[in-house]
């Protein structure tokens, strides 16, 4: 039963940490377009799906512990609009994750922030995980690749 009253609180904490948006100094968030066969994205979301054991691993045992946090992208769409965006995960069962939508939907409009999903675990095409106890971070592969394509 304890457990059940922590969970929301976690949550609560968990969506506050994903305010964290990239944005300009004029406040607008940065877009960055690829087209749908970019080589580069689809080898970066084969990588993060041949580490996802690592997250697995990882998310079993700290999914509600408040130094972990953990993340997965995935492509959302409505229409003939889709967005990559990020989610906080604190549970994998039966090939899917559940969690909370974390980032700013641009073109979306039936998606908010602290929004509950369930997105399938072949559909993560990226992944993140920080320890703030150790200060580390793992995964988020298509970060660097995604910041050397903004304003392109």
């Amino acid at each position: 039963m304890k457990n059940y009253l922590k969970l929301p609180a976690i949550l609560l904490v968990l969506l506050s940490a994903c305010k964290d948006k990239k944005e300009t100094k004029t406040g607008s968030v940065e877009v960055v377009s690829l087209k749908t066969d970019d080589q580069k994205f689809l080898e970066l979301k084969d990588t993060a799906q041949a580490n996802l054991h690592v997250f697995l691993d990882s998310l079993k045992p700290h999914a509600l512990d408040s130094n972990y946090r953990f993340l997965v992208k995935s492509d959302f769409v409505e229409g003939k609009d889709h967005e990559h965006m990020w989610s906080v995960v604190y549970k994998c069962a039966d090939g899917k994750f559940t969690g909370i939508f974390a980032d700013s939907a641009i073109y979306l409009k039936n998606i908010k922030m602290g929004a509950p999903v369930l997105i399938n675990q072949k559909d993560v095409e990226d992944w993140a995980m920080y320890n703030y106890k150790r200060n580390t971070d793992m995964g988020n592969f298509s970060d660097k690749y995604l910041r050397s394509k903004q304003g392109k």
